[in-house]
């Protein structure tokens, strides 16, 4: 990698789950360069553009961010700005602007990483070791100075809210809605569609016992109704289809909770938590690490309640 992009990721061996997916930049997408470049200003307080820009598509994404890019090919990103912006006796400042498609993809990979300190730049951000992330419609940046000085925070955050106000506000991944609210823990949301993605943040199992991949859309949430009590995951995956989606089901209660039986019913685990699914229409529901069984049916039933309802 050229720069610390997603230094402190994971660098996982990912599977061919992704190969075929996606076409080659199209017509629209190289459109797309001239939005992305009027989006980031050309000079501001002293720093300047040095005039030499880089483009990376979704094929060529590892001539940059070597085995990062598939984290970004996980959501789908489209193009990728790299500018850097240079200011006499300053470090330069790095902006990595990443075309996501759309906003919930940009949410998505926002969310894979977060917890440092909110700026409010965007619809969300955070920034620690000098790295600055936002999202903003279907926009993900990066923005980070070259060597940390006492000025470069201040600097960074000047040149990324000038960035986010070039942008369009997009809604959130319409799954989010669906989660009860009660308990919830609203920086804990994680958008993905990988169970790579999904073993960063909550370890089910090295086989994709979920068949998530490009089609699927997941949410995973957390919820702590109070400290004594533990902390509770709540995991929503959206199927193309019934078919899928009840294949799935039968596949994750096969090998995750198989004393469950065909009803499901919450199943208490080796620490003392418990654990349980339900399938409805196209989507699985999934409850770990629940403090009770009644919590786990609770929160299963509330978020059934809020797909049928909406």
């Amino acid at each position: 990698m050229k720069g610390p992009l997603l230094s402190c990721l994971m660098m996982a061996v990912w599977t061919s789950w992704m190969i075929g997916e996606m076409p080659a930049l199209s017509a629209e997408q190289k459109s797309g360069k001239g939005e992305m470049k009027r989006i980031l200003p050309r000079v501001l307080e002293g720093y300047q553009w040095d005039g030499k820009d880089e483009f990376y598509d979704f094929n060529t994404a590892f001539r940059y961010m070597d085995g990062a890019a598939e984290l970004y090919r996980s959501y789908h990103f489209k193009l990728l700005l790299v500018r850097r912006y240079v200011k006499a006796g300053h470090p330069s400042i790095l902006v990595e602007l990443f075309d996501m498609g759309s906003s919930e993809e940009a949410f998505g990979v926002f969310s894979y990483q977060s917890g440092e300190e909110e700026v409010a730049i965007g619809q969300g951000s955070d920034y620690g070791g000098g790295l600055l992330r936002f999202w903003k419609g279907r926009y993900f940046a990066n923005v980070y100075a070259e060597k940390e000085t006492s000025d470069a925070k201040k600097d960074i955050l000047l040149l990324a809210e000038t960035i986010a106000k070039n942008m369009r506000v997009g809604p959130k991944p319409n799954l989010i809605r669906f989660l009860p609210k009660e308990d919830l823990m609203e920086n804990s949301l994680r958008y993905f569609h990988s169970h790579h993605v999904l073993n960063h943040h909550y370890f089910l199992s090295y086989e994709n016992i979920l068949h998530l991949g490009p089609k699927t859309r997941a949410v995973l949430a957390t919820y702590s109704p109070a400290p004594e009590k533990g902390k509770t995951r709540l995991l929503l995956v959206h199927y193309p289809s019934t078919i899928e989606a009840q294949r799935a089901y039968n596949h994750f209660l096969q090998t995750y909770l198989p004393e469950a039986g065909a009803t499901a019913g919450p199943v208490k685990i080796e620490n003392g938590r418990w654990s349980a699914a339900k399938l409805h229409q196209r989507y699985v529901i999934g409850v770990f690490e629940a403090s009770s069984e009644e919590e786990a049916k609770r929160r299963l039933d509330a978020t059934q309640r809020n797909i049928v309802g909406r």
